[in-house]
């Protein structure tokens, strides 16, 4: 997958509490008219002809965490939600890690492995769970 830069969300207008739950896409600066849930994206990657969001609502203490998988002309293809009430999951990192995958770090040594195959999104652990996963620091010798 390839990190990329093209979007951004319309701001909402008014106080946060009366903001809609999802917010529209801004592609290349240009309103798109197509909208998904969150107020902020915190990654986003293309991957043939998909696009790959993550997304949340800068939401104090209950962080959670939306991926999106989107086709060529933005309709929804899939989305997973990641949190749990009074819980916190916070969007650390990220880094490609294959030609379809990309490995995102959370907080309390969450990582999340999600990979994007024929307008699905599969993920290690599966997004069910908030199972923690000790990373595993690597050094060359």
């Amino acid at each position: 997958m390839k990190e990329i830069s093209s979007f951004s969300f319309k701001p909402q207008p008014g106080p946060y509490e009366t903001w809609s739950l999802c917010s529209e896409l801004i592609m290349d600066g240009k309103r798109t008219g197509k909208y998904v849930p969150g107020f902020v994206i915190g990654a986003q990657y293309a991957y043939k002809d998909l696009y790959l969001i993550v997304t949340s609502w800068n939401c104090p203490y209950e962080e959670s965490q939306e991926f999106i998988l989107l086709s060529n002309d933005l309709t929804v293809l899939c989305k997973k939600h990641i949190g749990h009430i009074y819980s916190t999951i916070l969007l650390e990192g990220h880094e490609p890690v294959a030609e379809d995958q990309v490995l995102f770090h959370c907080n309390d040594d969450i990582d999340i492995l999600v990979t994007a195959k024929s307008g699905l999104l599969h993920s290690s652990p599966p997004f069910f769970t908030t199972q923690k996963i000790r990373r595993e620091i690597v050094t060359a010798v």
